[in-house]
């Protein structure tokens, strides 16, 4: 006489055709991830939804996250300010700069926000999408925290004159 197939529990067991025992349990593996955490007929789904979390704690989230603006300029020969630029009155946290292009490493800039200097004559080379720092961190960090109400101020000394985007990053 053959051994007996012992199969572990809350498994599928199979009958004498090959075929699953319950239909019904098949039903309930196949629909399972979709009905965890659904809501209600007529309530709206929301982000992170099935992640069991509530909705203030996904606003959390999302109040959290890294954001990107980017100013186009063309800076002539000699000095050139980008002025009067704001961010979006929920920023919290400045994360830092860079600039997508650099021509000469000689050219520099000075960032003031709110009428404080917070860099003063750095490179703008360096602080180019062609720098190794920013290949893994996408910016170049200098935190400051902001009020909703910020005005940011950037002055370029340009050798040659450029072309570009400035991008601003921020939480």
């Amino acid at each position: 006489m053959p051994p007996k197939i012992v199969y572990p529990r809350n498994r599928f067991v199979p009958n004498k055709q090959g075929s699953v025992s319950t239909a019904k349990a098949v039903q309930n593996i196949i629909s399972a991830p979709r009905n965890n955490y659904k809501s209600s007929t007529g309530v709206p789904q929301f982000p992170a939804f099935n992640s069991n979390l509530s909705m203030e704690q996904v606003r959390q989230i999302i109040q959290e996250q890294p954001r990107c603006t980017g100013i186009p300029f063309t800076a002539p020969l000699g000095q050139f300010t980008i002025q009067n630029n704001q961010l979006p009155g929920d920023a919290r946290l400045f994360l830092g700069l860079m600039f997508t292009s650099s021509i000469d490493p000689s050219d520099t800039f000075n960032m003031i926000l709110n009428n404080n200097k917070i860099i003063d004559s750095a490179s703008i080379m360096l602080h180019s999408m062609s720098a190794s720092w920013c290949i893994t961190t996408q910016y170049y960090q200098y935190l400051q925290p902001l009020t909703g109400k910020d005005v940011f101020n950037f002055q370029l000394n340009t050798i040659a004159g450029m072309t570009g985007t400035l991008q601003l990053h921020y939480i």
